[in-house]
Order: structure tokens, then C-alpha cells, then sequence
């Protein structure tokens, strides 16, 4: 059993029909590339048309819309830390080359999808004392071809049929690769026999265009006319259709015949759309939209996005994956092995959302101590320069006056209210009460203040709402008037009188 260890058995090495094709390289599956030889001028060539760059330029504007931001690979490793801070620095301080940005490079990972795979090329250098690529750089396709293993090999002068490289030289981006086909899966390949129909389908729509979109004139001649009039005649009506006009006896009339079709839509026109709707099936996988157009647009329209959507995310995890392979080259380079790399992930800056904010609420209610600055960043809400600046929630308002004066950091003894306001704290602490135990007293009061002039009524009138059956409408009119004559004022009224009620019951229990 020790023998089976680490050795497949079901390889190429074992495969009789590749048993020589480990040798060489394998040929692309592609059936355009095996029966044309010409696979990019091809793809090329279909992204030129129309309605396929549209589609392109909608996934590219999808793309562009993300942004990126690198994660350590371990939280508690320093050095797994040091290491996405070098390579965050790398990619902050160096351009990958002179005609693109990084984001630019990763969209070619992702362009992939379209032709199977993509290479770049990893020129490295010493920087600062670190091993980072200096360049980073789009390679055409036709320079590499793939062993029976996968492995990329590089084709040059010298080296027809291709030579192995370093595997830290090329990053290779493939979409939906196989051990049989390590070229990847092309979409424009699916595009090309609709491509070609729509194309072919365009000349003869023109030619009938030509033929059938102006009137045809009709000229009757007598009974007996001579050959040699009937073929003036025939010159006459075709310097018609160039000039526009014709000259005729007195008396001779010209008739215009307008050609009607037999449905709204002509075949050609057919042809072409249907062509329209099989290429965007491929490249946007909106089959929706593609296949039932009798859907509502609504409904139609949810179902796309939300399948473009999971579409879009995978194609993304290309790049990333792309990304994260030269990661961990930088890592294993300068940190040794056995050191957690960065990775790589893409998000996109949503607008501030009340669902998210809800969110933040509950887990802080819960007890999770979420953020408050990921808070603000998140929903990007500028923090207030200062207290003046803030929004206070409703209860802050409602406590009366606040102290004017910042609490020291650190100092947990300063009250957020001025309880020195309140005539009953004064009387509390005339009593022989101390500060502290004057100021729970009046918190207490305060809060039990509020849950029966405030709560107690609100719940009352929600009460009586609904064994009326009114709506939740009219409870909000009412609230709003209930809840506007309840001001500081009054509060503060209360508070007072409650917390002097219960510093004299106290004192009337103790003298019993």
C-alpha cells in the first residue's frame, strides 16, 4: 500500500491514447483552433462584432465597478501579517507595467472566460531588500501551448513545439479547465457558429433591402409594341431608380408597386436577433431573458440580475485565484515556507442601507461589540467633528441639560447629565445622601418617570387602537400628538417630583 502513495495510476503516463502526447504538447480541444488554426484572429473577430463588444463592455463595466482589498492569510501570525503588508505595499508602490493599472491586469485574468486562458509574465527583481515582480505583463495565447500535465510551455524561435518554464515566471488564468483540456472552456467559442449565421444572414438581409425596401415601377406598354421600344422603355425605368425621375409621353402612366411582407418581422431580421440571443446566453448566461420573452419585465429582469450576478462573482474568482498565486510566490521568496499568504478578495462600496444599519443594532444589543468606526465606514457616514456636530438619539435629547464639559479620557465618573439641575438631587443630597448614591436615585426616578407618563400611555392608546380596529396610520397621527406634548420640561417636572417622592417615602420607612 505504501507503493500507491502520492503516485495517481489513471495519469497520461497510463493513458493509451496520450501515451506519446506526454511527450509533445497537447493540442487545443477547441473545435475552432482544431479546424481553423486560426483561433485568435477568430475570437477577434467575433468580438468585433456589435452586440458581442456590448455584452463584453457590460461585463468589463461589472468588473471595474469592484473594488479590491487584500486579507492576511492567518490573524495570529506575525509573519503572515508582515507578509500582506509587503505585498500591499508592492502593488500600492509599483505599476504592474507601462500601459495598464492593476485593475486592468486582473480584468485580463477575468477575460479568460472569453478565450479560455490568459498568461502574464512575472519579471522579477530585488526591491528594497525583497523579491517582487518589477513587471507584470499580458502574454499572447498563440506563445504557449500545455503538456499532458497541464504545465504551460513557452513557444519561441527556438522552440516550435514549445519549452518548459520556470512555474514562478507565468501565471496562468484558466476558465473551467479539465485534465483533458487544460486550455480552458472559450466562450467567444460558442459564439462562433451564431456569429457566422449572423453574419451571413446580414448580406442577404441588405441584398433584400436593396431589392425590396424601395417601390417598383410598372410601366404597361400596348399590345404589339416592338422589341426595341420594350427595351427602351426597360432603359427608361432603370435611369428611374438612379435619377428619380422619369420623362413620358402625354397620357402614359406609371404605376408603384410597394412590396408587403406576410408577418411584421422578415426572416433575415429573425435570423440576426435569434443569432443576438445565443451569444448573449453565452457570454452574459441570461437565459431568462434569452429563451422566454413572454415573462413579465419585472420578474424577467430580477431573475437576470441575480443570475448575471453569481455569474460575474465566479469570473472575478479568477483573477483572485491569479492574484493569490503570485502571493504566494512573494511570500515563499522572502518569508520561507510555512507562511500564510495574503489573499485577495473584491467587494463593492453599497450605499448606506437602513437593512445594514439594523444589522450593526442588533448585534450591538446582542452583545458583539461590532465596529463603530467599520459602522461608518460601511454605510459611509462621516463621524461628527463634535459634539455640536452629532446626531444624538432620541433619549440623549429628552435627558435635559448635558454637561457642557468633555469627560477626561478614561474618566468613567463623569455623569453624561447635569442631575444639579434637578431641585429633587439637591434636596437628595441635602438629606445626607452622596453623590453617587443621589445620582442612581435619580436615575431610577427618572426612569420610572418615563415608563409611566410616556411608555404607560403610548401602550395604553395602542391598546385601545386596536380593540377598535383602527389603522396603524391613524396610531401614528395620534402618536405624534401625544408624543409632542411630552417636552424637557415636562420631564424634567416629572423627574423631580418622583425622585423627591421617593427620597420622603424612604424617609417614612425608616421611621417606622
Amino acid at each position: 500500500m505504501k507503493g500507491w502513495l502520492g503516485k495517481p495510476i489513471a495519469g497520461p503516463d497510463t493513458d493509451p491514447q496520450k501515451y506519446f502526447g506526454t511527450m509533445f504538447s497537447l493540442p487545443n480541444p477547441d473545435p475552432i483552433l482544431r479546424e481553423m488554426g486560426q483561433a485568435e484572429k477568430v475570437y477577434y473577430s467575433i468580438m468585433a462584432d456589435a452586440h458581442v463588444m456590448g455584452e463584453i463592455r457590460s461585463i468589463r463595466g461589472s468588473f471595474r465597478s469592484y473594488h479590491y482589498r487584500l486579507t492576511p492569510g492567518s490573524d495570529n501570525d506575525s509573519k503572515a501579517a508582515a507578509a500582506m503588508e509587503l505585498c500591499v505595499k508592492w502593488m500600492q508602490s509599483l505599476a504592474p507595467n507601462d500601459v495598464s493599472d492593476w485593475l486592468e491586469v486582473m480584468w485580463q485574468m477575468t477575460a479568460s472566460i472569453f478565450t479560455g486562458y490568459r498568461v502574464h509574465e512575472i519579471v522579477w527583481d530585488l526591491v528594497d531588500g525583497h523579491y517582487l515582480p518589477s513587471m507584470v505583463l499580458d502574454r499572447p495565447g498563440r506563445r504557449f501551448r500545455f503538456d499532458a500535465y497541464g504545465a504551460p510551455l513557452l513557444i519561441s524561435r527556438d522552440q516550435w513545439q514549445g519549452a518548459p518554464v520556470e512555474p514562478y515566471q507565468f501565471v496562468v488564468s484558466r476558465h473551467m479547465p479539465t485534465t483533458d483540456n487544460p486550455y480552458g472552456m472559450a466562450l467567444l467559442s460558442s459564439c462562433f457558429w451564431p456569429w457566422t449565421f449572423k453574419t451571413g444572414g446580414w448580406r442577404y438581409f441588405v441584398k433584400y433591402c436593396e431589392r425590396h425596401g424601395l417601390p417598383w415601377p410598372v410601366e404597361r406598354y400596348p399590345a404589339g409594341t416592338s422589341e426595341e421600344d420594350q427595351d427602351k422603355l426597360a432603359d427608361a425605368l432603370a435611369g428611374m431608380i438612379e435619377a428619380g425621375y422619369v420623362v413620358t409621353e402625354v397620357g402614359t402612366g406609371l404605376e408603384l408597386l410597394t412590396p408587403t411582407g406576410g408577418g411584421s418581422n422578415l426572416p433575415q431580421q429573425n435570423l440576426i436577433t435569434l443569432c443576438n440571443r445565443e451569444m448573449s446566453k453565452a457570454l452574459t448566461s441570461q437565459a431568462m431573458i434569452g429563451e422566454q420573452l413572454d415573462v413579465g419585465a419585472r420578474a424577467a429582469a430580477e431573475t437576470a440580475m441575480d443570475r448575471q450576478n453569481s455569474v460575474h462573482d465566479s469570473d472575478r474568482d479568477i483573477s483572485a485565484a491569479s492574484m493569490a498565486q503570485i502571493f504566494k510566490w512573494i511570500t515563499l521568496f522572502n518569508f520561507g515556507d510555512g507562511v500564510s499568504p495574503p489573499t485577495l478578495e473584491f467587494f463593492k462600496q453599497e450605499a448606506a442601507g437602513k437593512a445594514r444599519a439594523e444589522t450593526y443594532q442588533i448585534a450591538a444589543n446582542m452583545g458583539a461589540k461590532p465596529s463603530r468606526k467599520a459602522m461608518l465606514n460601511e454605510l459611509d457616514i462621516p463621524p461628527a467633528v463634535d459634539d455640536a456636530d452629532a446626531l444624538l438619539p432620541l433619549t440623549a435629547r429628552l435627558s435635559g441639560v448635558t454637561s457642557n464639559k468633555p469627560a477626561a479620557a478614561g474618566d468613567a465618573s463623569q455623569p453624561a447629565v447635569d442631575f444639579n439641575a434637578v431641585a429633587g438631587f439637591t434636596f437628595a443630597k441635602a438629606a445626607g445622601m452622596t453623590e453617587d448614591e443621589a445620582m442612581a436615585l435619580a436615575a431610577d426616578a427618572a426612569d420610572q418617570a418615563i415608563e409611566d407618563n410616556m411608555i404607560a400611555p403610548v401602550y395604553q392608546m395602542l391598546v385601545q387602537f386596536e380593540s377598535e380596529g383602527k389603522t396603524l396610520a391613524e396610531f401614528q397621527t395620534a402618536l405624534e400628538g401625544l408624543v409632542g406634548q411630552m417636552d424637557n420640561e415636562s420631564l424634567r417636572e416629572v423627574i423631580d417630583r418622583a425622585l423627591t417622592y421617593s427620597i420622603l417615602r424612604g424617609a417614612a420607612t425608616q421611621a417606622n
